[in-house]
């Protein structure tokens, strides 16, 4: 575009700038833009290419080497480059190379060319004999076995069939067809392929070094035309014409079965043609061996790019990618980038191609006039910000705002307070001066014009100079809107929103829900909302209130510098951070369905001369009559064509590169079950967006752990550590913030299996054996009241035998005594009857007294410290047969075991019973101790040869039944063998257990 000043004629000899305006009424910049949207197309022909965005990556950047050697886009989205040391694979972002360090089976690195198949697969040529085959992340080498020969593959093509064809450097063109690769039958006895090539109507094209332009033609290759030259690069653009390029006879056309050298050709330097591409919009690109990369167009015309004019330099591949970007590998400069992008920089005038503009806008005439940092006045003309020349009127102070005339011209406000217009045939000062500086200007509907002073206030200059109204107090007004028969907005820095109505200003504030009192950019739109930009971000003032977005984006919480909208009803906003657009229907809908909001983001990588826009009073940014938009930025003027359509948005797929469980990689499945005791979960991912992969934005969920997304803007990996045992999805999403589109989306299930003590089986299993437990706690209660019971009926006994023995014999000692006193008192001879009562009474407490010490020894017997058990049944033994005649033998068999205290006292007082049963019942006058230890049990065995019994006469006694009651507790047998004078055994058996519930 070009924009014409009224005061400046056109150049003489009448050729406009490449941004001429067409029709004479103004300019039209013809931009290639790159916007997201559009379906796969080339670079613009009709664009020069300085328009074109530039990046180059080499060593420093990541790079393997400086030598791109072969160039491709997999079906998967990943650049792929080969170089002398191995093989690198690119997603826009990140370089992860392959070579033999990471890649043992990957053996000669020389990448010489590169192809892939609908299978996935990449094929990869080196300089030694045999290929590589790369598929699901394993290396495999193909030789004779598959077809091969024993020499370098030198060319690899898939042609839009999906056929895998092979050129070796000497022999026949090989096709793939199954696993094995096949020669092609052709006359020429000596065939050196060196490029191959495909037509749009399928026919294959060859290019020999030394034998001519071959075709496939019937299943072989049929001689198409004769060359003198080694030919070495070979492409066919979309109308059918086959270019060769030549190592010394230049770039020739086929045509009419012959190779000539068309006349724009011979422009070209004399420099060996390495590579050709033909893109989608036709144009043919040249990469050369010293003179590096030009650029033929449909219309003729033939360019080089701006950044490559300097300095010898080979191009040695070339790729079209899908978003119709340009690839160039060069030897030993890195690997260039040559894409479209949305804005334009304008140069800036003279020797400052970045100086500052601080306003823009467009008169009705269609000029566009900036306002330039050092308060200068320029036009944009002839494709540049070029000064005007305003004579003495701003040569002293210069200028500090500008708004066009609606009836022609443009009102221009100095630091000194003086107001010019500037219209054709001249310019003219407004007098008398306002003597304080002007800080904006702005032309109501109704033609008056407003102009908002540093410390005088706001000031209203009615049209035809009619009076003139004073507002004093409304002072740091940055920007205006509406007015004329509606309300006048305006914005302060200070005071917020200001409405005029009637004379009378109304500052609104949080009364009408405004919770920012820095205003400083305004846009009343045709259905009379009103777009307010503030220090806190957009806000939305309507029918007397501001309507609060519930889900505002990041980028629009920004301060605002500038709103507009352009024909699509699409809001720009200029922010600190760039430019975002944002639809506006869309963000409309967010007040009664809160959602989220697709927007675009912009900055330098779109072309922008830099991401800081201006952030000075109005006009800060403007729209043209045509549509194009035009924003003043701290290094320049960035102009925007909207109306054009956008190319597409480069093609985003999302990966799953690897996931390591405790740093132990998985296979790649759509599910995964990790073992038990996982610690560290890693999960490394990435986007391919091959020309704007580090603009990639990321977010992350495991469902079954994360309650909410995890924004990690642009980190490739995930962490968790300990998971709990079960079941999780893993869901990624990427997005582009130049594409408001939806974001793309992949995951896997995942599954965590649990420990044995983790699973519900084990849980079970626990409560079972709780439940044992807990009966076997129970049992134990019963027992121990069982065994209470036996104490109880013990104590029982004893009291019998107390009652039995002790009472009645101490009954009898008085009735002797009393008997042996009434004698005495009636005694009047011979004493002897009395010594014989007293003698009674002696003999009956000295038996009660030794049946009191029988009792309470059977309360309780105890071994003595110091003894075994033998020896406390003897010292029992003879406690309780003192004072008689009775023998006793005592014998121990078996290696002795050391009993539990408990189960020797109830071996005791076993004895104890058994031994005085035998003394009392039985009148024995020999007994038989046998203690004898046999393996896992203690046996006592006691017999007597008293009077005997009979064992199931004698079952009920209470001795017996307290022996067996404490046997069944321990879990012990009493075995009973005796019959009416004939003595008796009694053997007692207990279990030797270390533990007994």
């Amino acid at each position: 575009m070009a924009y014409a000043s009224p005061f400046m004629e056109m150049p003489a000899n009448g050729v406009r700038a490449p941004w001429a305006r067409r029709g004479g009424k103004g300019w039209l910049l013809l931009l290639a833009l790159g916007l997201a949207g559009w379906p796969a197309r080339a670079l613009d022909p009709a664009r020069a290419l300085p328009a074109c965005a530039h990046r180059f990556w080499n060593t420093e950047n990541g790079l393997l080497q400086d030598t791109a050697t072969a160039l491709l886009e997999s079906r998967d989205g990943f650049l792929w480059i080969g170089a002398e040391e191995g093989l690198v694979r690119f997603d826009g972002a990140r370089f992860v190379p392959f070579s033999r360090v990471n890649a043992p089976t990957f053996t000669n690195t020389g990448v010489r060319c590169l192809a892939d198949t609908t299978d996935g697969a990449l094929w990869i040529g080196t300089s030694q004999p045999g290929l590589y085959r790369l598929r699901g992340g394993a290396f495999t080498r193909l030789g004779s076995e598959q077809g091969l020969p024993d020499i370098p593959i030198r060319r690899l093509f898939r042609d839009r069939q999906g056929t895998l064809w092979a050129a070796p450097e000497e022999g026949p063109l090989l096709r793939l067809e199954g696993a094995r690769f096949q020669a092609v039958p052709c006359d020429a006895a000596h065939l050196r392929i060196r490029a191959l090539a495909q037509g749009p109507d399928g026919t294959l094209w060859a290019g020999g070094a030394d034998s001519g332009l071959w075709r496939l033609h019937d299943g072989r290759l049929v001689l198409s035309a004769l060359t003198p030259g080694e030919i070495s690069a070979l492409d066919v653009t979309p109308d059918g014409q086959v270019w060769v390029g030549t190592r010394t006879g230049g770039l020739l056309a086929y045509h009419q079965g012959r190779l000539e050298t068309p006349a724009w050709a011979r422009a070209l330097p004399a420099s060996a043609i390495l590579t050709l591409l033909a893109d989608r919009e036709g144009s043919l690109w040249i990469g050369t061996d010293r003179a590096g990369l030009f650029r033929h167009t449909p219309d003729g015309r033939l360019e080089r790019p701006p950044w490559g004019a300097t300095g010898p330099w080979g191009v040695l591949s070339l790729l079209e990618d899908s978003s119709g970007a340009l690839w160039v590998g060069t030897e030993n400069r890195g690997l260039h980038l040559i894409s479209e992008v949305p804005f334009q920089p304008v140069p800036g005038p003279g020797n400052d191609p970045q100086a500052p503009v601080r306003m823009v806008c467009e008169d009705a005439g269609g000029t566009v006039w900036c306002l330039l940092g050092d308060h200068r006045l320029a036009v944009l003309q002839g494709g540049q910000v070029t000064r005007f020349p305003t004579g003495a009127l701003l040569e002293r102070s210069g200028a500090s705002a500008l708004w066009p005339r609606r009836a022609g011209g443009l009102w221009v406000g100095t630091p000194d307070g003086d107001i010019l217009l500037f219209e054709r045939g001249g310019a003219r000062r407004l007098a008398p001066s306002l003597g304080d500086a002007v800080l904006a200007l702005y032309e109501d509907p109704g033609g008056s014009l407003w102009v908002s002073t540093v410390r005088q206030g706001l000031r209203r200059l009615a049209p035809g100079g009619g009076d003139e109204l004073l507002f004093p107090a409304d002072q740091g007004v940055v920007a205006m809107a509406g007015g004329g028969q509606e309300p006048l907005y305006l914005g302060s820095r200070s005071r917020g929103l200001g409405r005029m109505e009637k004379g009378q200003v109304h500052w609104l504030g949080g009364a009408e829900g405004l919770d920012s009192l820095s205003v400083l950019s305004l846009r009343l739109d045709e259905t009379g909302d009103l777009w307010v930009g503030t220090q806190d971000g957009l806000r939305l003032y309507r029918e007397g209130a501001f309507q609060r977005f519930p889900a505002l984006p990041e980028p629009l919480r920004m301060a605002i510098h500038a709103i507009l909208e352009d024909t699509d009803g699409r809001l720009w906003v200029t922010t600190r951070q760039g430019v975002v657009r944002v639809d506006k229907a869309a963000l409309l809908a967010t007040l009664d369905r809160p959602g989220p909001v697709p927007l675009v983001s912009f900055d330098q990588r779109d072309g922008l001369p830099s991401r800081e826009m201006n952030q000075g009073p109005q006009p800060a940014a403007w729209r043209t009559q045509e549509g194009d938009l035009c924003l003043p930025t701290g290094r320049g003027l960035a102009v925007l064509d909207a109306r054009l359509r956008p190319p597409a948005a480069p093609r985003l797929q999302v990966h799953l590169e690897q996931v390591l469980s405790d740093e132990r990689a998985l296979p790649l499945a759509s599910g995964m079950t990790l073992p038990p005791g996982v610690h560290r979960l890693e999960i490394h991912y990435t986007a391919t967006c091959l020309s704007a992969g580090e603009r990639i934005r990321f977010r992350y969920r495991l469902a079954g752990f994360d309650q909410s997304w995890n924004e990690v803007g642009q980190r490739r990996f995930a962490v968790y550590s300990n998971l709990p045992p079960g079941r999780y999805h893993f869901l990624l999403e990427a997005w582009n913030p130049e594409d408001d589109g939806p974001p793309k989306q992949t995951g896997f299930d995942l599954t965590l299996e649990p420990y044995l003590y983790q699973r519900p089986v084990f849980w079970a299993f626990c409560g079972l054996v709780v439940l044992a437990f807990a009966g076997w706690l129970h049992r134990l209660r019963l027992q121990q009241l069982e065994a209470r019971s036996a104490v109880l009926a013990e104590r029982n006994r004893m009291a019998r035998e107390i009652h039995d023995h002790l009472a009645q014999g101490f009954t009898g000692v008085l009735l002797q005594m009393e008997a042996a006193e009434a004698l005495l008192g009636r005694l009047q001879g011979d004493p002897k009857p009395v010594l014989t009562r007293l003698e009674h009474a002696r003999q009956l407490a000295s038996d009660s007294l030794q049946e009191a010490r029988r009792s309470v020894m059977a309360l309780r017997p105890r071994k003595p410290e110091g003894t075994d058990l033998l020896g406390a049944i003897r010292l029992l033994a003879d406690r309780l047969l003192v004072g008689t005649d009775i023998r006793v033998d005592l014998a121990q068999s078996g290696r002795p075991r050391s009993l539990s205290e408990a189960m020797e006292e109830e071996l005791l007082r076993m004895a104890q019973e058994t031994l005085t049963n035998a003394l009392r019942h039985g009148r024995a006058r020999a007994i038989q101790v046998l203690l004898a230890w046999e393996g896992r049990r203690v046996r006592l065995s006691i017999q007597d040869d008293g009077r005997g019994f009979d064992p199931k006469a004698q079952s009920a006694g209470y001795g017996m039944r307290s022996i067996r009651e404490t046997l069944r507790r321990l879990r012990g047998r009493l075995d009973v063998e005796s019959r009416p004078g004939a003595g008796a055994r009694i053997t007692i058996t207990l279990p030797l257990r270390r533990w007994r519930p």
